[in-house]
């Protein structure tokens, strides 16, 4: 089965550990494009690494089970929950991965951060939840750091492995 890794890169301050808020729960976005007859689906998919479906005509279960609108085969998708990885300070302005999945009949073409993301203030620990990255980019103030915290310039890429 394909494998790919989605990775990402941001100019990040006065922050680290950013991730999805749930590991399990969150709402991974794709635009896909099908393996067999080569055409893009222009909607956005979303993928929850907590959901399981049944797949057709076989045993196995997915986080996605999906028809392409166009030649109608079926293809699947399944998150790696234990490759998240968290961005950190120390990767700002480099791309690095944030999670792998394994892809059958489809292949991803691009991953859009949406919201629900989390991180930690670098000096002073403090806990940032409902990080909206849907704009690709986002900004606070740290209070008990003293100072401002954001994330700017969001780019993800996705590199098959």
């Amino acid at each position: 089965m394909p494998k790919f890794e989605i990775q990402w890169k941001a100019d990040v301050e006065g922050i680290t550990n950013l991730r999805p808020a749930s590991k399990t729960d969150y709402d991974w976005r794709f635009k896909l494009k099908c393996s067999k007859c080569n055409e893009p689906n222009e909607s956005w998919v979303v993928v929850n690494g907590g959901e399981e479906v049944e797949q057709s005509n076989s045993r196995g279960v997915a986080n996605l089970v999906m028809k392409c609108k166009f030649c109608k085969a079926e293809g699947t998708i399944n998150l790696d929950l234990d490759s998240l990885n968290p961005y950190t300070i120390e990767k700002s302005g480099k791309f690095a991965p944030i999670i792998r999945l394994e892809s059958r009949g489809f292949e991803p073409t691009e991953w859009a951060p949406a919201e629900d993301f989390v991180a930690e203030g670098v000096e002073s620990g403090t806990k940032f939840e409902g990080i909206d990255l849907s704009e690709n980019e986002w900004a606070e103030y740290d209070e008990k750091g003293g100072n401002s915290v954001e994330i700017l310039g969001v780019e993800t890429k996705i590199k098959k492995i």
